[in-house]
Order: C-alpha cells, then sequence, then structure tokens
C-alpha cells in the first residue's frame, strides 16, 4: 500500500508532464522537493485573508503541446502549471484509496486508476497488443459484437461531472461546497478548473491525474447502466473510452448500447456515432498488418541483411499507404530497433530510417533514439541528417507541430548539428514554452545560425506570464543567466510560488540530459569500443557511458515491438567536473 506522500512524488515525477517529450523535460526534482517547499507555500497562503483563501490556488493556464498521432491525426496535450498540478494531485492522493476501490467495481475496464511504485508512469496502461488477445477469447462464442467509444472524450468532459461521479449528481447539485469534506468532489473540480483557465470543459490531456478523474468518470457510468444490462454481456472489455463488448444477440446488444448511450448523457457526454455498431461476430476479424510486420525478419548475415531491408521498407512504405490510420511505421521502426545493423549496410538503414520519419512523423522519437545509438557506436552520421533536420523545421515549424520541432532540435543537440538561418528563423518563432527552452539550449550551444529571437513574440514578460500559457519558459529563463528573456528574471523573483522553487534549485528543463541507449546485440563491446580508454564520457548521440558500471547494471531502452508500447527512458548525468549545469546557466 502506497502512502499519500509515494503517490503524490509517483504522480509529479512520473505522471506530470507527458511521455511524449523528449529528455530535458522532467519534473523528477518538483516531485522531489514537494517537502521542502510546501512549507512555504501553506505560509504564503496561512498569510492571504480568507476570501483570497477561497480563490487560491490562482486560476492558471496549461501549456500546449500539440502531438502527432497514428494516421496522421494530432492531439493537443496540456501541462498545467505546477502550482495547480500540486493542488490537484496533493487532492487526489488524499482519496486516492477511494478512488482505486471504486475503479475495482467495474466489469470490464482494463484501465486502472492504481498509481504504482515503479513503471515509466505512475498510472500505467495495459500494452494494446494484449487486446487482440482479449478480443479473440471474448468473441468465440458470442453472436453479436457492440464496439464504441466516447466521443472527443477528454476534451468534452465537463469538470462538475466529477462531483457528480463521486457523490451522485442530486447530491453534488444541493451542495456545491468546495470546503466541505462530504462532497470533496467540487474541491477536486475546482482545482481541475485551476489548471485550465476556469474553463468547465474538457480536462487536460497528458497528466495522470487526468487518467484518474476520466476513470472515475467511466465507471460511475458503467454505474448507471445497472446491473441488469450488465447481465446480458457475455464477455468484452473497456480500454479507457474504448468499449468492445459481446453478447448472446443482436437484441441484447441493442439493448446495452440504448443503456450506454443514456448512461453517457446523463453526464454531459456522447457516444461516437461514427464508431457506433453492432455486428455480427462471426463478420469480426482482427487486422492483419501486424502480423504481417512481424513476419519480416532481418537477417544477421552482412549481405543477406541488406536484402532483407530493402524487403522490409518496401513492405513498412507499402502497408502504411493500405493502412493510413494506423501506427504501421512505428511499429515497424520499433521491431527493427531489436537487431544490430552491420555497419556495412547502415548506409540503407539510415536512409530508410529518415525516410520513414519525414512521412511519418510520429515515429520521429523512435528514429532519432537509433540514430543517436549508432552514433555512440561509432556508426558514421551522414550530411543528410542535417538536411533532414532542417527539411523536418521548416516542414512542420510554420503550422506548429511542437512534437516534430521538439525532437528535431533535440535530434541537433544530440548529434551537435548546427541548423541553417532559415530553419533557426523558423524555430525561433514557434509560440511554445517546449520549443523556446530547446531553441535558447541550442543557442547557448551555438547551434543555431543568424538572427532570431524567442522574445521576438513573447516581448517582455512579468509575473502574470507566470500563470499564462508560456510559464514553463518564463520560469527557465529567469534562472538562468544565458537564456536571455527580459523580464523574466524579476518575474520569477516576485512570484511566490515560484520563487520558492527557485530557492529550492528546482528546474524542468535539464540541459545535462542524455540519452539512454538502446538494448541492441552487443550494444555493451560497442560502447565500451566507442569508450576506449576513457573511465567515462558523453558519446556521440550524447549517451553517457562509464567504465566502472557493471555490464548488467548498465541500464538501455527497449522499444520493443510492441505497436501499443511507448516507453522513453533518459537521465540526466554529470560531467568529470561532477556539475549537472552543463551549460552552467542556473542563477539561483
Amino acid at each position: 500500500m502506497m502512502t499519500r506522500d509515494e503517490r503524490i512524488e509517483a504522480l509529479l515525477a512520473r505522471g506530470y508532464l507527458p511521455k511524449e517529450l523528449p529528455p530535458p523535460f522532467t519534473s523528477a526534482a518538483f516531485a522531489r522537493n514537494v517537502a521542502n517547499f510546501i512549507p512555504h507555500w501553506a505560509s504564503y497562503e496561512a498569510g492571504l485573508t480568507a476570501q483570497q483563501r477561497r480563490l487560491y490556488p490562482p486560476i492558471s493556464r496549461y501549456a500546449r503541446f500539440d502531438m502527432a498521432r497514428k494516421g496522421h491525426s494530432r492531439r493537443m496535450l496540456g501541462v498545467p502549471n505546477p502550482v495547480n498540478q500540486y493542488y490537484l494531485t496533493s487532492a487526489i492522493a488524499d482519496h486516492q484509496d477511494e478512488f482505486e476501490a471504486i475503479c475495482a467495481r467495474s466489469p470490464i475496464s482494463l484501465t486502472s486508476a492504481q498509481v504504482s511504485l515503479t513503471g515509466n508512469r505512475a498510472v500505467t496502461l495495459p500494452k494494446l497488443s494484449l487486446l487482440s488477445e482479449k478480443r479473440i477469447q471474448s468473441y468465440a462464442t458470442a453472436r453479436a459484437i457492440l464496439q464504441t467509444d466516447v466521443l472527443s472524450f477528454y476534451h468534452a468532459i465537463y469538470t462538475h461531472s466529477i462531483p457528480w461521479a463521486l457523490h451522485g449528481k442530486r447530491i453534488a447539485k444541493r451542495n456545491r461546497s468546495t470546503t466541505d469534506p462530504a462532497v470533496y468532489g467540487n474541491r477536486i473540480d475546482a482545482l481541475l478548473r485551476g489548471c485550465q483557465d476556469g474553463q468547465t470543459i474538457g480536462i487536460p490531456v497528458g497528466p495522470d491525474s487526468s487518467r484518474i478523474i476520466s476513470e472515475l468518470i467511466l465507471c460511475a457510468i458503467e454505474q448507471q447502466i445497472g446491473a441488469d444490462h450488465f447481465a446480458r454481456l457475455t464477455a468484452g472489455y473497456r480500454y479507457m473510452d474504448d468499449f468492445f463488448l459481446c453478447f448472446a444477440s443482436h437484441v441484447d446488444a441493442e439493448a446495452f448500447l440504448a443503456a450506454l448511450r443514456e448512461a453517457v448523457l446523463s453526464f454531459d457526454l456522447q457516444l461516437n456515432a461514427s464508431k457506433t455498431h453492432i455486428m455480427d461476430a462471426l463478420g469480426f476479424n482482427e487486422e492483419s498488418w501486424p502480423g504481417d510486420i512481424a513476419q519480416l525478419r532481418l537477417a544477421r548475415s552482412t549481405n543477406d541483411q541488406r536484402r532483407d531491408l530493402i524487403r522490409f521498407f518496401s513492405e513498412v512504405i507499402r502497408l502504411s499507404k493500405s493502412w493510413p490510420d494506423e501506427s504501421i511505421a512505428s511499429f515497424a521502426v520499433r521491431k527493427t530497433s531489436r537487431s544490430l545493423i552491420h555497419r556495412a549496410n547502415w548506409d540503407l538503414y539510415e536512409p530508410f530510417l529518415l525516410r520513414i520519419a519525414r512521412e511519418n512523423s510520429n515515429c520521429l522519437d523512435s528514429v532519432i533514439k537509433i540514430l543517436c545509438t549508432y552514433a555512440a557506436a561509432g556508426y558514421p552520421i551522414s550530411e543528410r541528417i542535417k538536411d533532414f533536420a532542417e527539411g523536418m523545421i521548416e516542414e512542420h515549424a510554420p503550422y506548429n507541430h511542437h512534437y516534430e520541432v521538439v525532437w528535431t532540435l533535440w535530434l541537433c543537440r544530440s548529434l551537435s548539428i548546427r541548423l541553417g538561418e532559415r530553419a533557426t528563423q523558423l524555430v525561433a518563432k514557434v509560440e511554445n514554452s517546449f520549443c523556446a527552452c530547446l531553441v535558447l539550449m541550442l543557442r547557448s550551444r551555438a547551434l543555431l545560425t543568424g538572427r532570431g529571437a524567442i522574445s521576438d513574440w513573447i516581448g517582455t514578460v512579468n509575473e502574470e506570464d507566470l500563470l499564462g500559457e508560456h510559464w514553463m519558459l518564463v520560469y527557465e529563463a529567469g534562472i538562468r543567466k544565458s537564456w536571455k528573456l527580459p523580464g523574466a528574471e524579476a518575474a520569477v523573483s516576485v512570484d511566490p510560488h515560484f520563487r520558492v522553487l527557485r530557492d529550492q534549485r528546482i528546474s524542468f528543463f535539464d540541459t545535462a540530459a542524455t540519452n539512454v541507449a538502446l538494448e541492441l546485440p552487443t550494444i555493451n563491446q560497442l560502447l565500451e569500443a566507442s569508450l576506449g580508454e576513457r573511465r567515462s564520457a558523453v558519446l556521440p548521440g550524447t549517451i553517457y557511458v562509464e567504465s566502472r558500471t557493471p555490464r548488467r547494471q548498465r541500464r538501455y531502452e527497449k522499444l520493443g515491438e510492441d505497436y501499443g508500447s511507448d516507453d522513453f527512458g533518459w537521465s540526466g548525468f554529470p560531467r568529470e567536473d561532477g556539475s549537472l549545469d552543463d551549460d552552467n546557466d542556473f542563477d539561483f
């Protein structure tokens, strides 16, 4: 059983920032130092008037992060202000035992709201590939299948429905107090609205706090459906808001759908009509492309592997065009990360990776991790990588595709690629905190060319900007000497919350972050050969290696062949002088 403090630390360290961000972005120090900064925040709150305390913490806007998804679709993620996120997380942790008990009563959910001590995320999700097995087991003897999901679920959630889910709509509407512990859901509702400029429609996509809240609402919807309708089910599951349910007859499926639709509407939501189907179970079949790719092999011998690479990627490109709404390219790229590509075949593998990433940018992070691993292993990085980076910037920066921009900038940092003047001007114009932090880091490392300043669009900032969308940029620039953003240092100095974070040496952007090498065959020998006689070094690809670390204790990342797996591993390591601040730019 986890303690309240352990849950808060887990949710802030591994469940706050989106997993889709590159290595420099981290909330580990924030989570680790809760006990140090909370007394200062509590002291400030105690000095407020009664009216001010009712409005505490102050309302803020979350930072936006435009994310590439499968099938070339996109999703806007949200990173709440750390002040608001802490208080929301704290309120959730106060009642997490009750939340987990509520969610455990669901007869069909595969997506638990349980907070875990280990794992890449505080609230874990089962791998998507396991759903195929679950479906096969479910519909074997069924006659009808119901498939549906909730339309724009996260973006459509009505925050006032949180107390409805926890206490019942009648009780919650009768008692709207945010201080009465009997209706604590009102407090969570208010804190969540405080994360998003007071808005009542939608919740931030990305934080695990939203995963917990969304699961509570879905479980309440199930309760609304009632046991009689669930008795009609023969098998099935719910994966977040996606339903796959099996029945003995179409009549039972229709009756359940009607009850589900009514229950969803009672929470001011609606089912996605375009994805709602009742079908004959014998007419259902799994998609074939995962099996098609799984059958492709990369030989170990140099000559055979070269032939296999051409066949493999040609087939992947063909399948991607046949199934444009699936993550085929991402799945395939991860599969190749399990094989060691011979140095003699690198001249084919590298351009294939770039080709795939250009057309399927949702696998860009995986491609960059592969490139960095082989760079650390001593493989030659061609000039086409710079052309690729500048091409990605020119294609995606004008459209505010934040995911592509931040990962391309991280590629430039990892491989010491200096962007040309046009690409520099384009990235400097992207009005986004995550992109801007990387731009400022690259500028401090002389990896940008010509003019192009973040201040051109953000101007001179002040304390109010720490409550705005660009809170991370203002704070990180305010604690660094070399990140010259007019007004940032003064803004941090007068803010009662961020000033405390600065004094505790807390940062959300680690300039000393490194990549973790992928778990390739013979990776230990390859990295040791690159290390040579040195005891430790940051190798090309920004991968830290230390010879004294036993092989069994070295940490490698496994992208895996599971198309539902999105594991990210990274770490910040000290230089030989022991400093974690390789830009020497903190100004605490």
